[in-house]
C-alpha cells in the first residue's frame, strides 16, 4: 500500500478551532505590501475558500506604489496597504493616498506600530481599519468580511458537513443521529439538511412526511428567507429540525452554487448548528460543500478502500482549505466479528490524523430502530453506539459558548488584545 503523506501535526495544532465562516462578498481588493511575510499572507488570503467571490491583486511598494497606481487607474473596492515604522510621515502619506482614491474606497492599513493614539488618528482620517502586524490570513479575512456586515448577527450557526469515504460506511446514519444528539443531549437547536437529493433517508428513518424539501428551498434561489425556510422544515421536540431530501431521481444536482450558498446562509440564522448530510461519491456537487462548511466529519470504515479514499480526500482538503483544521475522522462499523479490519491505530498513522471517535457495529440495534421509524439515538441513546455518537455531538458543540453559538470577538477586542 502506498504511504500517504503525513500531515504536519505541529502546523495542524496551530490552526485555530473553526468558527462560522465569514465569506467576503463579490468585491475587488488591491493590496500593496512592503515585506515578504505580508506578501505571503495576502497570497494565502487570496487562495482561501472564503474569498472565492472576491478578486485580489497584490503588488509590492506600500503606500507609494498605491498612490502612483491609483493616480492613473480606478481604485478597487478595498485597498490594503502595509506601512513602515515612520509615524511622523505616515498620516501625510495617508492623506496623499486619500487624494488618489475616491471617498467610497475602504482602506485597511497594516503596520507594526502598537499605539492606540495612532489608531484613533487613522479612524478620524477615514481609515476603515488598522491591524497590528503580524496578522494571520484568517484575521485579515474576518476583517474584510466585517467591513460589509450591515446587520448585527445575533446567531450564526456552525455548519458541519458529514461525508463518507465510501458508499455504505454509515455517514448518513451518523449525520442524522449526531444532529439529533446535538439537539437532545447537548440542548443545542440543530437543523439537519439532507443534501442527498436522489436517495436521502432522514425523513424515512424518522417516519416523517415532507411537503417541502431541499429542492423546494433551492428553487427559491435568492428569494429564500428565514420565514420561507421555516415553513419548509419538519420539526421534532427538543430543538431538532429537518429539511428533507426529495429522494427524486430527476433533475438532481443541477443547481447553482449561489442557490446552495443562499440556503446555507439562511440556515445559519435558524439554529445553533446546521448539519449537512452529503451523498456518497466525490462529485463537483459534493466538492462545493467543502468550501461552504465550517468543519467536516469524514466517516470511514476500517478497511483498505476507505483508507485509500480518506488519504486522497484529506490531501485534497489540505489544498482547498489551507487555513482550516483538518477533518474529523470517525471510524464506523468497527468490531465486526470475523471481519479483517485495519486497526484504528494503523488507520490513524497512515493518515497522519487522530481518529476522533470509533462507532461499533450493532446491526440489530440500528435495524430495529429503523424498522420502528426511529433513529438509534431515540431508541437507545445509552447504548455503546449511542454514547459514541454523543461524543461526536459533544466535540462539535464544544466549540461554542454556553448559548450554543460560536463566540466571535469584536474588532475592537481583537485590536486591543494586540495593543496590550
Amino acid at each position: 500500500m502506498a504511504k500517504f503523506e503525513e500531515i504536519d501535526k505541529t502546523a495542524a495544532a496551530a490552526i485555530s478551532a473553526p468558527s462560522p465562516a465569514s465569506f467576503v462578498p463579490q468585491i475587488t481588493i488591491g493590496a500593496f505590501t512592503l515585506t515578504d511575510a505580508m506578501h505571503d499572507v495576502i497570497t494565502a488570503v487570496a487562495a482561501d475558500r472564503r474569498m472565492s467571490r472576491a478578486s485580489v491583486t497584490c503588488s509590492r511598494g506600500g503606500i507609494d506604489a498605491a498612490i502612483r497606481k491609483y493616480a492613473e487607474q480606478f481604485a478597487p473596492t478595498v485597498l490594503l496597504v502595509e506601512v513602515g515604522d515612520d509615524e511622523a510621515t505616515l498620516m501625510a502619506e495617508l492623506d496623499s493616498l486619500a487624494e488618489a482614491c475616491p471617498p467610497e474606497t475602504l482602506v485597511v492599513v497594516l503596520g507594526a506600530c502598537n499605539d492606540v493614539r495612532l489608531y484613533r488618528d487613522m479612524r478620524r482620517a477615514g481609515i476603515s481599519e488598522y491591524l497590528v502586524t503580524p496578522v494571520t490570513p484568517l484575521d485579515l479575512i474576518e476583517t474584510l468580511a466585517a467591513l460589509f456586515e450591515t446587520d448585527v448577527v445575533e446567531k450564526r450557526a456552525n455548519v458541519t458537513a458529514f461525508f463518507g469515504a465510501r458508499g455504505g460506511c454509515g455517514s448518513s446514519t451518523l449525520a442524522q443521529n449526531t444532529a439529533l444528539a446535538l439537539a437532545s443531549t447537548c440542548h443545542s437547536p440543530t437543523l439537519l439538511i439532507d443534501f442527498d437529493l436522489a436517495g436521502g433517508t432522514a425523513a424515512l428513518r424518522l417516519d416523517l412526511e415532507a411537503v417541502a424539501t431541499v429542492k423546494s428551498a433551492l428553487k427559491e434561489g435568492g428569494r429564500l428567507d428565514r420565514a420561507a425556510l421555516d415553513r419548509m422544515v419538519l420539526r421534532k421536540d427538543g430543538g431538532f429540525a429537518l429539511l428533507a431530501s426529495p429522494a427524486d431521481l430527476t433533475d438532481i444536482y443541477n443547481y447553482e452554487t449561489s442557490d446552495i450558498r443562499r440556503l446555507i446562509d439562511v440556515s445559519r440564522g435558524m439554529a445553533s448548528h446546521v448539519v449537512l448530510d452529503l451523498p456518497s461519491g466525490w462529485t463537483n456537487y459534493v466538492a462545493g460543500f467543502m468550501e461552504l462548511a465550517d468543519q467536516i466529519v469524514l466517516v470511514a470504515t476500517p478497511d483498505l478502500v476507505s483508507l485509500r479514499n480518506c488519504g486522497r480526500i484529506v490531501a485534497l482538503l489540505r489544498k482547498v482549505r489551507p487555513n482550516d483544521p483538518p477533518p474529523r475522522v470517525v471510524l464506523s462499523q468497527t468490531g465486526i466479528p470475523r471481519n479483517q479490519q485495519v486497526p484504528p491505530q494503523q488507520f490513524a498513522k497512515s493518515l497522519g490524523l487522530t481518529i476522533s471517535v470509533e462507532v461499533p457495529f450493532d446491526a440489530a440495534l440500528f435495524s430495529a430502530a429503523e424498522n420502528e421509524g426511529h433513529l438509534m439515538m431515540q431508541k437507545a441513546p445509552g447504548s455503546l453506539p449511542g454514547r459514541r455518537v454523543a461524543m461526536i455531538a459533544s466535540a462539535l458543540n464544544g466549540q461554542t459558548d454556553g448559548r450554543g453559538v460560536t463566540a466571535r470577538p469584536s474588532m475592537m477586542n481583537r485590536l486591543f488584545r494586540r495593543l496590550h
